[in-house]
Protein backbone atom coordinates (compact mmCIF):
# COMPACT_ATOMS: atom_id res chain seq x y z
CA UNK A 1 0.00 0.00 0.00
CA UNK A 2 3.20 2.08 0.13
CA UNK A 3 4.30 2.17 -2.78
CA UNK A 4 2.73 3.73 -6.03
CA UNK A 5 0.76 1.52 -8.15
CA UNK A 6 1.32 2.16 -11.99
CA UNK A 7 -1.67 3.85 -14.14
CA UNK A 8 -2.22 2.59 -17.41
CA UNK A 9 -2.89 4.88 -20.18
CA UNK A 10 -6.74 5.30 -21.01
CA UNK A 11 -9.48 7.37 -23.13
CA UNK A 12 -12.88 8.68 -23.21
CA UNK A 13 -14.83 9.69 -25.97
CA UNK A 14 -16.65 13.18 -25.03
CA UNK A 15 -18.69 14.92 -27.20
CA UNK A 16 -17.12 13.72 -30.34
CA UNK A 17 -13.57 14.29 -29.16
CA UNK A 18 -11.09 12.54 -27.94
CA UNK A 19 -9.83 12.79 -24.13
CA UNK A 20 -6.94 10.94 -23.39
CA UNK A 21 -5.73 9.81 -19.77
CA UNK A 22 -1.68 10.34 -19.50
CA UNK A 23 -0.46 7.00 -17.99
CA UNK A 24 1.40 7.44 -14.52
CA UNK A 25 4.13 5.17 -13.31
CA UNK A 26 4.37 2.90 -10.28
CA UNK A 27 6.49 1.28 -8.08
CA UNK A 28 7.82 -2.76 -7.35
CA UNK A 29 10.17 -3.79 -5.60
CA UNK A 30 12.67 -7.33 -5.78
CA UNK A 31 10.03 -9.36 -3.98
CA UNK A 32 12.29 -12.59 -4.71
CA UNK A 33 15.22 -10.72 -3.36
CA UNK A 34 13.58 -9.98 -0.19
CA UNK A 35 11.99 -12.84 0.36
CA UNK A 36 15.97 -14.97 -0.20
CA UNK A 37 17.27 -12.13 2.45
CA UNK A 38 14.42 -12.53 4.78
CA UNK A 39 15.28 -16.25 4.79
CA UNK A 40 18.95 -15.67 5.43
CA UNK A 41 17.77 -13.78 8.73
CA UNK A 42 15.97 -16.60 9.88
CA UNK A 43 18.19 -19.22 9.43
CA UNK A 44 20.63 -16.93 11.33
CA UNK A 45 18.23 -15.89 13.83
CA UNK A 46 19.00 -12.66 13.42
CA UNK A 47 16.83 -9.67 13.74
CA UNK A 48 17.24 -6.81 11.10
CA UNK A 49 15.65 -4.39 8.83
CA UNK A 50 15.13 -6.23 5.45
CA UNK A 51 15.96 -3.55 2.48
CA UNK A 52 13.76 -3.58 -0.27
CA UNK A 53 14.93 -2.99 -3.72
CA UNK A 54 12.74 -0.19 -5.07
CA UNK A 55 12.69 0.28 -9.03
CA UNK A 56 9.84 1.77 -11.57
CA UNK A 57 7.48 -0.12 -12.87
CA UNK A 58 6.64 1.16 -16.28
CA UNK A 59 2.64 1.51 -17.91
CA UNK A 60 2.79 -1.07 -20.87
CA UNK A 61 0.41 1.33 -22.47
CA UNK A 62 0.67 4.84 -23.22
CA UNK A 63 -0.92 8.54 -24.45
CA UNK A 64 1.25 7.61 -27.42
CA UNK A 65 0.20 4.43 -28.13
CA UNK A 66 -4.02 6.05 -27.82
CA UNK A 67 -2.68 8.94 -29.52
CA UNK A 68 -1.83 6.75 -32.66
CA UNK A 69 -5.32 4.92 -32.19
CA UNK A 70 -7.37 8.25 -32.20
CA UNK A 71 -8.84 8.35 -35.51
CA UNK A 72 -10.10 4.26 -34.97
CA UNK A 73 -11.49 5.37 -31.61
CA UNK A 74 -13.51 8.08 -32.61
CA UNK A 75 -14.42 6.63 -36.09
CA UNK A 76 -15.53 3.10 -34.64
CA UNK A 77 -18.98 4.28 -33.30
CA UNK A 78 -19.65 4.37 -37.33
CA UNK A 79 -20.00 0.78 -37.04
CA UNK A 80 -23.30 0.75 -35.90
CA UNK A 81 -25.25 -0.62 -33.32
CA UNK A 82 -23.80 -3.75 -31.42
CA UNK A 83 -26.26 -7.27 -31.54
CA UNK A 84 -26.28 -9.77 -28.68
CA UNK A 85 -28.13 -13.02 -29.75
CA UNK A 86 -28.86 -16.35 -27.82
CA UNK A 87 -31.25 -18.69 -29.54
CA UNK A 88 -34.07 -16.40 -30.44
CA UNK A 89 -33.36 -13.67 -28.34
CA UNK A 90 -31.75 -10.64 -29.37
CA UNK A 91 -30.40 -7.56 -27.39
CA UNK A 92 -29.62 -4.40 -29.55
CA UNK A 93 -27.05 -1.83 -27.71
CA UNK A 94 -26.52 1.50 -29.37
CA UNK A 95 -22.79 3.38 -30.13
CA UNK A 96 -23.23 5.87 -27.12
CA UNK A 97 -23.16 2.45 -24.58
CA UNK A 98 -21.07 0.22 -26.16
CA UNK A 99 -18.30 2.55 -26.74
CA UNK A 100 -18.08 3.41 -23.24
CA UNK A 101 -16.65 -0.03 -22.87
CA UNK A 102 -13.61 0.44 -24.61
CA UNK A 103 -10.19 0.08 -23.56
CA UNK A 104 -6.85 -0.63 -25.08
CA UNK A 105 -5.53 -3.84 -24.70
CA UNK A 106 -1.83 -4.42 -25.31
CA UNK A 107 -0.39 -8.14 -26.86
CA UNK A 108 2.75 -8.65 -27.46
CA UNK A 109 4.25 -5.44 -29.09
CA UNK A 110 0.68 -4.35 -30.63
CA UNK A 111 -2.33 -2.27 -28.97
CA UNK A 112 -6.03 -2.73 -30.23
CA UNK A 113 -9.11 -1.79 -28.87
CA UNK A 114 -10.76 -4.56 -26.34
CA UNK A 115 -13.51 -3.98 -24.11
CA UNK A 116 -14.00 -4.06 -20.17
CA UNK A 117 -15.22 -7.03 -19.29
CA UNK A 118 -16.51 -5.39 -15.80
CA UNK A 119 -18.95 -2.62 -18.26
CA UNK A 120 -19.83 -5.38 -20.16
CA UNK A 121 -21.06 -7.89 -17.37
CA UNK A 122 -22.33 -4.84 -15.43
CA UNK A 123 -24.67 -3.90 -18.54
CA UNK A 124 -25.98 -7.52 -18.48
CA UNK A 125 -27.10 -7.43 -14.74
CA UNK A 126 -28.67 -4.03 -15.32
CA UNK A 127 -30.68 -4.88 -18.57
CA UNK A 128 -31.46 -8.05 -17.27
CA UNK A 129 -29.84 -10.08 -20.11
CA UNK A 130 -28.18 -12.67 -17.83
CA UNK A 131 -31.12 -13.89 -16.19
CA UNK A 132 -32.82 -14.41 -19.51
CA UNK A 133 -29.96 -16.67 -20.45
CA UNK A 134 -28.61 -18.20 -17.40
CA UNK A 135 -30.29 -20.78 -15.70
CA UNK A 136 -29.35 -21.64 -11.94
CA UNK A 137 -28.02 -25.80 -11.34
CA UNK A 138 -30.24 -27.43 -9.06
CA UNK A 139 -29.33 -30.23 -6.80
CA UNK A 140 -31.81 -33.28 -6.75
CA UNK A 141 -33.68 -32.95 -3.31
CA UNK A 142 -35.37 -35.60 -1.68
CA UNK A 143 -38.41 -36.42 1.01
CA UNK A 144 -39.01 -39.41 2.92
CA UNK A 145 -42.52 -40.62 2.28
CA UNK A 146 -43.85 -44.28 4.01
CA UNK A 147 -40.11 -44.44 4.92
CA UNK A 148 -38.76 -44.27 1.48
CA UNK A 149 -36.46 -41.55 -0.43
CA UNK A 150 -38.75 -39.86 -2.74
CA UNK A 151 -37.40 -37.02 -5.29
CA UNK A 152 -39.95 -33.52 -4.86
CA UNK A 153 -36.75 -31.12 -6.48
CA UNK A 154 -35.63 -32.94 -9.90
CA UNK A 155 -31.57 -32.14 -10.57
CA UNK A 156 -30.88 -29.37 -13.18
CA UNK A 157 -27.96 -28.47 -15.26
CA UNK A 158 -27.06 -24.86 -14.84
CA UNK A 159 -26.13 -22.60 -17.55
CA UNK A 160 -23.45 -19.36 -17.34
CA UNK A 161 -22.45 -17.10 -19.80
CA UNK A 162 -19.15 -18.38 -20.61
CA UNK A 163 -17.34 -14.68 -20.30
CA UNK A 164 -14.12 -15.57 -21.60
CA UNK A 165 -15.16 -16.88 -25.02
CA UNK A 166 -17.98 -14.01 -24.91
CA UNK A 167 -14.71 -11.40 -24.41
CA UNK A 168 -13.00 -12.99 -27.16
CA UNK A 169 -15.26 -13.23 -29.67
CA UNK A 170 -16.33 -9.45 -29.16
CA UNK A 171 -13.14 -8.32 -29.29
CA UNK A 172 -12.75 -10.37 -32.74
CA UNK A 173 -15.84 -8.67 -33.97
CA UNK A 174 -14.65 -5.29 -33.15
CA UNK A 175 -11.42 -5.58 -34.75
CA UNK A 176 -12.70 -6.30 -37.91
CA UNK A 177 -14.68 -5.11 -40.54
CA UNK A 178 -18.47 -6.94 -40.90
CA UNK A 179 -21.55 -6.54 -38.97
CA UNK A 180 -21.42 -6.27 -34.98
CA UNK A 181 -23.13 -9.67 -33.75
CA UNK A 182 -22.15 -11.74 -31.07
CA UNK A 183 -23.48 -15.60 -30.70
CA UNK A 184 -23.27 -15.49 -27.26
CA UNK A 185 -21.85 -18.64 -25.49
CA UNK A 186 -23.02 -20.63 -22.22
CA UNK A 187 -21.65 -23.65 -20.00
CA UNK A 188 -23.34 -26.10 -18.79
CA UNK A 189 -22.98 -26.29 -15.02
CA UNK A 190 -23.50 -29.87 -13.80
CA UNK A 191 -25.10 -30.53 -10.26
CA UNK A 192 -23.67 -32.30 -7.73
CA UNK A 193 -26.69 -34.76 -6.87
CA UNK A 194 -28.80 -35.99 -10.04
CA UNK A 195 -31.68 -38.05 -9.43
CA UNK A 196 -29.30 -40.84 -10.50
CA UNK A 197 -28.05 -40.92 -6.95
CA UNK A 198 -30.73 -41.66 -4.96
CA UNK A 199 -30.17 -45.21 -5.00
CA UNK A 200 -26.46 -44.75 -4.00
CA UNK A 201 -27.35 -42.21 -1.04
CA UNK A 202 -27.33 -44.68 1.64
CA UNK A 203 -30.54 -42.79 3.22
CA UNK A 204 -32.56 -45.25 5.12
CA UNK A 205 -33.26 -43.99 8.77
CA UNK A 206 -33.24 -41.18 11.18
CA UNK A 207 -29.89 -40.76 12.95
CA UNK A 208 -30.59 -38.22 14.97
CA UNK A 209 -33.48 -35.94 15.81
CA UNK A 210 -33.18 -31.98 16.80
CA UNK A 211 -36.23 -30.13 18.36
CA UNK A 212 -36.87 -26.80 20.42
CA UNK A 213 -40.32 -25.04 21.32
CA UNK A 214 -40.94 -21.39 19.73
CA UNK A 215 -43.92 -20.77 22.15
CA UNK A 216 -45.29 -17.26 22.92
CA UNK A 217 -43.42 -16.06 19.36
CA UNK A 218 -44.45 -12.82 17.55
CA UNK A 219 -46.22 -13.70 14.45
CA UNK A 220 -42.89 -11.96 12.75
CA UNK A 221 -40.68 -14.67 14.50
CA UNK A 222 -42.78 -17.75 13.52
CA UNK A 223 -43.16 -16.36 9.82
CA UNK A 224 -38.98 -16.23 9.82
CA UNK A 225 -38.94 -19.87 11.84
CA UNK A 226 -41.41 -21.67 8.80
CA UNK A 227 -39.32 -20.15 6.17
CA UNK A 228 -36.07 -20.76 7.50
CA UNK A 229 -37.16 -24.42 8.10
CA UNK A 230 -38.86 -24.70 4.25
CA UNK A 231 -35.12 -23.38 3.41
CA UNK A 232 -33.18 -26.43 4.92
CA UNK A 233 -35.99 -29.34 4.47
CA UNK A 234 -34.86 -32.00 1.58
CA UNK A 235 -30.92 -30.91 2.25
CA UNK A 236 -28.49 -33.12 1.35
CA UNK A 237 -25.15 -33.23 2.80
CA UNK A 238 -22.18 -35.55 1.49
CA UNK A 239 -20.23 -37.62 3.16
CA UNK A 240 -17.18 -35.70 4.29
CA UNK A 241 -18.96 -32.49 3.78
CA UNK A 242 -18.75 -29.79 6.49
CA UNK A 243 -22.55 -28.46 6.56
CA UNK A 244 -22.94 -24.47 6.98
CA UNK A 245 -25.86 -23.47 8.12
CA UNK A 246 -25.23 -19.84 7.15
CA UNK A 247 -23.87 -20.56 3.66
CA UNK A 248 -27.38 -23.39 3.46
CA UNK A 249 -29.73 -20.37 3.95
CA UNK A 250 -28.52 -18.06 1.99
CA UNK A 251 -29.22 -14.23 1.71
CA UNK A 252 -31.51 -13.41 4.60
CA UNK A 253 -33.65 -10.64 3.71
CA UNK A 254 -37.07 -9.33 2.40
CA UNK A 255 -36.50 -10.37 -1.09
CA UNK A 256 -35.96 -13.79 0.53
CA UNK A 257 -39.29 -13.95 2.16
CA UNK A 258 -38.35 -12.84 6.00
CA UNK A 259 -39.44 -10.13 7.83
CA UNK A 260 -38.32 -7.85 10.86
CA UNK A 261 -37.64 -9.31 14.24
CA UNK A 262 -35.69 -8.25 16.89
CA UNK A 263 -32.20 -10.23 16.95
CA UNK A 264 -29.15 -10.22 19.89
CA UNK A 265 -26.64 -7.56 18.24
CA UNK A 266 -23.89 -6.44 20.38
CA UNK A 267 -25.03 -4.97 23.27
CA UNK A 268 -28.65 -4.81 22.42
CA UNK A 269 -31.87 -6.10 20.73
CA UNK A 270 -33.34 -4.78 17.68
CA UNK A 271 -35.48 -5.45 14.35
CA UNK A 272 -33.45 -6.76 11.37
CA UNK A 273 -34.73 -9.33 8.69
CA UNK A 274 -34.63 -12.54 9.74
CA UNK A 275 -35.30 -12.53 13.53
CA UNK A 276 -35.89 -15.16 14.77
CA UNK A 277 -33.50 -17.80 12.90
CA UNK A 278 -31.49 -18.99 15.58
CA UNK A 279 -34.58 -21.25 16.65
CA UNK A 280 -33.44 -22.78 13.38
CA UNK A 281 -29.76 -22.74 14.27
CA UNK A 282 -30.19 -24.18 17.58
CA UNK A 283 -32.52 -26.99 16.46
CA UNK A 284 -30.07 -28.47 14.05
CA UNK A 285 -27.73 -27.81 16.70
CA UNK A 286 -29.45 -30.63 18.64
CA UNK A 287 -30.11 -32.64 15.53
CA UNK A 288 -26.07 -33.00 15.25
CA UNK A 289 -25.52 -33.44 18.45
CA UNK A 290 -28.42 -36.38 18.51
CA UNK A 291 -26.74 -37.72 15.43
CA UNK A 292 -23.39 -37.94 17.17
CA UNK A 293 -21.94 -35.63 14.44
CA UNK A 294 -18.24 -33.50 14.89
CA UNK A 295 -19.47 -29.82 15.77
CA UNK A 296 -17.03 -27.33 14.51
CA UNK A 297 -18.29 -24.41 14.82
CA UNK A 298 -21.20 -23.19 17.63
CA UNK A 299 -21.53 -19.86 20.13
CA UNK A 300 -24.07 -19.35 22.20
CA UNK A 301 -25.97 -16.32 22.78
CA UNK A 302 -25.00 -13.30 25.10
CA UNK A 303 -27.59 -13.86 27.22
CA UNK A 304 -30.25 -16.96 28.15
CA UNK A 305 -32.94 -16.72 25.70
CA UNK A 306 -36.57 -18.75 26.88
CA UNK A 307 -37.23 -20.43 23.67
CA UNK A 308 -33.74 -22.01 24.28
CA UNK A 309 -33.74 -23.32 27.50
CA UNK A 310 -32.25 -25.68 28.67
CA UNK A 311 -29.61 -23.42 28.61
CA UNK A 312 -26.14 -24.20 27.10
CA UNK A 313 -27.67 -26.02 24.40
CA UNK A 314 -28.36 -23.07 22.08
CA UNK A 315 -26.37 -21.65 18.90
CA UNK A 316 -26.66 -18.45 17.97
CA UNK A 317 -26.37 -17.45 14.07
CA UNK A 318 -25.83 -14.15 12.44
CA UNK A 319 -24.81 -13.33 8.93
CA UNK A 320 -22.05 -13.35 8.10
CA UNK A 321 -20.95 -15.21 11.41
CA UNK A 322 -21.26 -16.35 14.01
CA UNK A 323 -22.27 -19.57 12.01
CA UNK A 324 -22.89 -23.36 12.86
CA UNK A 325 -21.23 -25.89 11.26
CA UNK A 326 -20.77 -29.85 11.32
CA UNK A 327 -18.89 -32.70 9.92
CA UNK A 328 -20.95 -35.60 7.86
CA UNK A 329 -18.60 -38.21 9.00
CA UNK A 330 -20.98 -41.19 8.98
CA UNK A 331 -20.11 -42.40 5.29
CA UNK A 332 -23.39 -41.62 3.81
CA UNK A 333 -25.57 -39.03 2.86
CA UNK A 334 -27.56 -36.86 5.46
CA UNK A 335 -30.63 -35.78 4.52
CA UNK A 336 -32.19 -32.63 6.53
CA UNK A 337 -36.41 -33.15 7.20
CA UNK A 338 -37.72 -30.61 8.83
CA UNK A 339 -41.05 -30.05 10.07
CA UNK A 340 -43.43 -27.79 12.72
CA UNK A 341 -46.24 -29.22 14.58
CA UNK A 342 -47.80 -26.56 16.90
CA UNK A 343 -45.45 -24.43 18.29
CA UNK A 344 -42.70 -27.33 18.66
CA UNK A 345 -39.87 -27.64 15.50
CA UNK A 346 -38.56 -30.61 14.50
CA UNK A 347 -35.12 -31.61 12.29
CA UNK A 348 -35.06 -35.12 11.36
CA UNK A 349 -31.41 -36.15 10.32
CA UNK A 350 -31.73 -39.27 7.67
CA UNK A 351 -28.76 -41.19 6.55
CA UNK A 352 -27.05 -44.68 7.74
CA UNK A 353 -26.33 -45.71 11.30
CA UNK A 354 -23.19 -46.96 11.33
CA UNK A 355 -22.66 -48.32 14.94
CA UNK A 356 -22.09 -45.11 17.25
CA UNK A 357 -23.46 -44.59 20.19
CA UNK A 358 -24.19 -41.19 21.68
CA UNK A 359 -24.68 -39.37 25.39
CA UNK A 360 -25.33 -36.24 26.28
CA UNK A 361 -25.33 -35.23 30.01
CA UNK A 362 -27.70 -32.42 31.19
CA UNK A 363 -26.67 -29.11 31.21
CA UNK A 364 -24.77 -27.80 34.56
CA UNK A 365 -26.25 -24.15 35.41
CA UNK A 366 -23.68 -22.35 37.58
CA UNK A 367 -22.11 -19.03 38.56
CA UNK A 368 -25.09 -16.95 38.68
CA UNK A 369 -25.58 -13.47 38.39
CA UNK A 370 -28.28 -10.92 38.56
CA UNK A 371 -28.93 -8.16 36.32
CA UNK A 372 -27.53 -4.41 37.10
CA UNK A 373 -30.69 -2.58 38.15
CA UNK A 374 -32.88 -1.33 35.31
CA UNK A 375 -31.27 1.57 33.25
CA UNK A 376 -34.35 4.55 32.32
CA UNK A 377 -33.37 6.38 29.07
CA UNK A 378 -35.51 10.03 28.98
CA UNK A 379 -36.70 10.68 25.18
CA UNK A 380 -38.78 12.87 23.51
CA UNK A 381 -40.26 10.18 21.24
CA UNK A 382 -42.79 9.31 23.85
CA UNK A 383 -46.20 11.02 25.25
CA UNK A 384 -45.29 12.61 28.89
CA UNK A 385 -45.62 9.83 31.36
CA UNK A 386 -45.50 6.81 29.29
CA UNK A 387 -42.59 4.26 29.28
CA UNK A 388 -41.65 1.56 26.70
CA UNK A 389 -38.89 -1.14 27.37
CA UNK A 390 -36.82 -2.12 24.98
CA UNK A 391 -34.54 -4.79 26.81
CA UNK A 392 -35.95 -7.36 29.61
CA UNK A 393 -33.48 -8.33 32.44
CA UNK A 394 -32.21 -11.88 31.98
CA UNK A 395 -29.29 -13.31 35.22
CA UNK A 396 -25.97 -14.04 33.74
CA UNK A 397 -24.72 -17.42 34.27
CA UNK A 398 -22.83 -20.40 33.03
CA UNK A 399 -23.62 -23.42 31.32
CA UNK A 400 -21.45 -26.56 30.61
CA UNK A 401 -22.52 -30.54 29.11
CA UNK A 402 -20.96 -33.13 28.27
CA UNK A 403 -20.70 -34.75 24.31
CA UNK A 404 -19.58 -38.28 24.39
CA UNK A 405 -19.78 -40.69 21.33
CA UNK A 406 -18.28 -43.87 21.29
CA UNK A 407 -17.45 -45.06 17.70
CA UNK A 408 -17.45 -48.55 16.69
CA UNK A 409 -14.12 -49.11 15.52
CA UNK A 410 -12.45 -46.76 18.46
CA UNK A 411 -11.57 -48.06 21.93
CA UNK A 412 -12.15 -45.41 23.17
CA UNK A 413 -15.04 -42.34 23.28
CA UNK A 414 -14.49 -39.04 22.05
CA UNK A 415 -15.61 -36.15 24.78
CA UNK A 416 -16.30 -33.26 24.58
CA UNK A 417 -17.75 -30.12 26.67
CA UNK A 418 -19.52 -27.86 25.40
CA UNK A 419 -19.46 -24.27 27.59
CA UNK A 420 -21.42 -21.19 27.44
CA UNK A 421 -21.43 -18.24 29.00
CA UNK A 422 -24.65 -15.97 29.26
CA UNK A 423 -23.42 -11.61 30.66
CA UNK A 424 -26.48 -10.39 32.65
CA UNK A 425 -28.68 -8.48 31.03
CA UNK A 426 -30.39 -5.31 32.71
CA UNK A 427 -34.03 -3.91 31.98
CA UNK A 428 -33.23 -1.12 29.47
CA UNK A 429 -36.79 1.27 29.45
CA UNK A 430 -37.38 4.53 27.01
Amino acid sequence: DVLAAKQEASFIVKDGQLEIIPEIAGQIFDYQKALDNTEEAIRILQNKDIDLDITTDPPTITAAMIEEMSDEILNIKNRGNLHFVFDAQEWEVTPVQWTDWLMPKKELDSVYLGFDIEKVEAYFVEQKIDQAIEVPVLDARFEIIDGKVDEFVSSQIGRELDWEENLSTLENIINQSGELEVELATIAVEPHVTNNDVNDLGIVEIIGIGESDFSGSPYNRIHNITVGADTLNGVLIAPDEEFSLMDTLGEIDGESGYLQELVIKGNETKPEYGGGLCQIGTTVFRGALASGLDITARRNHSYRVSYYEPAGTDATIYDPWPDLKFKNDTGKHILIQTRIDGRKIYFDFWGTKDGRQVSMTEPVVYNIVPPPEKKVIKTLDLPVGEIKCTERAHNGADAKFDYTVWYPEDDEPVSTTFHSHYIPWQEVCL
